[in-house]
């Protein structure tokens, strides 16, 4: 484990059971959650949304590059323009959503490219592609409330940690 500020951890702490309710983060330690998130703390390409009683509401994280094949690759940060690849979006409604999407498009502008994968893969077993444009059109339907919740992983409630250890235990 990584040594991390006092600051980072209580706002992990915040955002642990909202990440829990994804599948991709139920079996993840604390630890490799605050480790693998340093990486988006750091360069600036988390957004999240924490209300004043410290209930987490949203998070997402963005992976910035150049050329295509950098997606694989699970830290890259080359800011040009070109590609972005939305990394996590968890948000427990549409207004979140946009909130964060609009924080980080203010952040690090407009790209030529957007990534995302919602587990809708291609044939090829890629994320989906967007250009900017129809982004801006999927992100609009889905913060209007046309498209089904599940499609940007909205969660009612984040998980409780008895629940939690419920679906470890299997």
């Amino acid at each position: 484990m990584m040594n991390h500020a006092p600051e980072y951890i209580r706002t992990m702490r915040s955002l642990e059971s909202l990440l829990r309710g994804s599948k991709q983060f139920l079996f993840w330690e604390f630890d490799a959650i605050c480790d693998w998130l340093s990486f988006f703390w750091n360069r600036g390409t988390i957004s999240f949304v924490i209300d004043d009683e410290g209930r987490a509401h949203g998070v997402c994280t963005i992976k910035l590059f150049r050329n295509l094949g950098q997606f694989l690759e699970p830290f890259v940060h080359d800011p040009c323009g070109r590609f972005v690849m939305i990394e996590v979006l968890i948000a427990d409604s549409p207004e979140v959503m946009a909130e964060l999407c609009d924080e980080l498009t203010d952040r690090w502008g407009k790209q030529a490219i957007v990534m995302w994968d919602r587990g809708e893969r291609t044939e090829s077993g890629a994320p989906r592609m967007f250009r900017w444009h129809q982004f801006q059109r999927l992100a609009r339907r889905m913060t209007t409330g046309f498209a089904m919740m599940n499609e940007a992983k909205f969660c009612k409630e984040p998980l409780p940690p008895e629940r939690i250890d419920l679906l470890r235990a299997g």
